[in-house]
Formats: structure tokens, C-alpha cells, sequence
């Protein structure tokens, strides 16, 4: 899709709403007390706080970049309790967005069932890789990735974190399922379906400042997780967490 198209003004208004994300992102950062995070695995309930308002404003930049898409004759037709494009694999995560992940499952007390669902769902990953090894794939890291990403979608496996079709973290959900949506009729977006391939579908990509901030969070915090969703939270959840959740304390004066 030709988003180049948007105005001047709304394009200023973009970056606006980038350059705030990256501050509550820097002041997140921050907020980080040296060592605490590392002997406790606790941070300051501003880290928390910086970083919801981060999602906010985002998901505010989201909003008013589809108002415009609409103007412009494009209608999103993704909506509540539409989920066909929950059957993919989200890469590309940074380790923040999963300890944020992670922060909301444990408020629902839903970390072991999540962790067990995203074990099952690694162990089908693994399948696709060995498979992609063993029939020597021809391409680049990032073709042979893409290819192994479709097929997994292909196997049309629910997210883990899909309860009754509806997703049990939205609030908490990365950029990659914040960033996704479709022009075309809900059901053309499950991989089964005849028009599957004629359906249109884009990334509202991050800007690069944006990464660049997120990047910077996952420094601070030494996070070095795997990219995919189901991978860094089992990463997360075992080697980082020990499936005790994030210690939230108050902020020194």
C-alpha cells in the first residue's frame, strides 16, 4: 500500500507521536535503578508507568494514521473477536515488549498455562527449522526465515495467548500484533482460505527512533532474548524470571 500519500501534516504529526513514544521509552529507561534489576529482577513502578504510556501514545499514532488511511479510501476491516491472523508467529520482538508480555500474564495468573501452550508451540517451530535444514533450503538468513514463518502460519495453530478467540494479553499484545491489519474481507486472512493470497495485509512499521529506544531498554535491562514471541517468553519466563513475576517497587525520593 502507498502510504506516502498521507499529508505533509499528518506525516509531522507522526513523527510527533514517535518522538513522545521515544521519550516515555527514555524516561522508562531511566527510571531503571543500577543493580536492583539484576540481584532482584525488580524495577521502579515508574519503569512500568513510562512504558504503558509509551503503548498508549502508540497505539494513539495508530489510530490517527488509519483515520487518514480511511480518508484516503482505505477501510481496515480488522476488528474485536476477529482473530485469523492469530495463527502466525510475531518475530521481531524486542525483550521489553516480552517482559511486558510476561508482567500482564502474571497479573492474570496465567504464566504456567501460557508457558506450557508456548512450548508446544516451540516444539512445532523446531519441527519446520529441522525440516528446513535437513532439505537444504536455498537463500538469505532472512528468505529462509520468512519462508519457515509462512509455513508455520500455515499450520493454523491459535497464538498461545488466544482464550475463546479473543486475546487474553491485548493490553499487553507487542508492536508486531499492534502493527498488523487488513484491507480485505476478515476471513480472506486465514491461511486456508482460496483468496488467502489476494488478501491485503500491511505493517505499520516503528520508525527507526522507536526501535532505537526499545533497543536501548533492552541494554539497559540485558535482555538478550529470542525475537519470536513464543521463544523469548520461555526464554523469559525460565532463564530471566524463574516464573517469578517482576518485582514492582516504589520509586526512591
Amino acid at each position: 500500500m502507498e502510504f506516502s500519500r498521507l499529508s505533509a501534516e499528518a506525516h509531522a504529526a507522526l513523527r510527533h507521536y514517535d518522538e513522545r513514544v521515544s521519550a516515555f521509552l527514555r524516561q522508562a529507561r531511566e527510571a531503571v535503578i543500577p543493580g536492583t534489576w539484576e540481584k532482584h529482577r525488580a524495577l521502579p513502578k515508574d519503569f512500568l508507568t513510562h512504558l504503558e504510556k509509551a503503548f498508549m501514545v502508540y497505539d494513539q499514532s495508530l489510530r490517527f494514521f488509519l483515520t487518514h488511511l480511511r480518508r484516503a479510501g482505505w477501510t481496515v476491516t480488522c476488528a474485536p473477536g476477529c482473530n485469523h491472523c492469530c495463527t502466525q508467529l510475531p518475530s521481531g520482538l524486542t525483550g521489553v515488549e516480552i517482559l511486558y508480555l510476561y508482567h500482564g500474564a502474571s497479573g492474570a495468573g496465567i504464566v504456567d498455562r501460557m508457558f506450557r501452550r508456548s512450548m508446544e508451540r516451540m516444539e512445532m517451530w523446531g519441527e519446520i527449522c529441522r525440516w528446513d535444514r535437513n532439505d537444504s533450503v536455498k537463500g538469505s538468513l532472512d528468505q529462509r526465515m520468512a519462508g519457515r514463518l509462512s509455513r508455520y502460519h500455515t499450520l493454523n495453530v491459535p497464538c498461545p495467548f488466544l482464550h475463546a478467540g479473543l486475546c487474553s494479553l491485548y493490553r499487553h499484545r507487542p508492536l508486531a500484533c499492534r502493527i498488523h491489519f487488513s484491507v480485505s474481507p476478515p476471513h480472506w486472512c486465514r491461511p486456508d482460505h482460496f483468496q488467502y493470497a489476494n488478501a491485503v495485509r500491511f505493517n505499520v512499521e516503528p520508525s527507526t527512533a522507536v526501535m532505537e529506544a526499545f533497543q536501548r531498554l533492552d541494554e539497559t535491562l540485558g535482555l538478550e532474548l529470542s525475537d519470536l514471541l513464543v521463544c523469548g517468553f520461555v526464554e523469559f519466563a525460565v532463564n530471566v524470571m524463574g516464573f517469578r513475576p517482576v518485582q514492582w517497587i516504589e520509586n526512591p525520593h
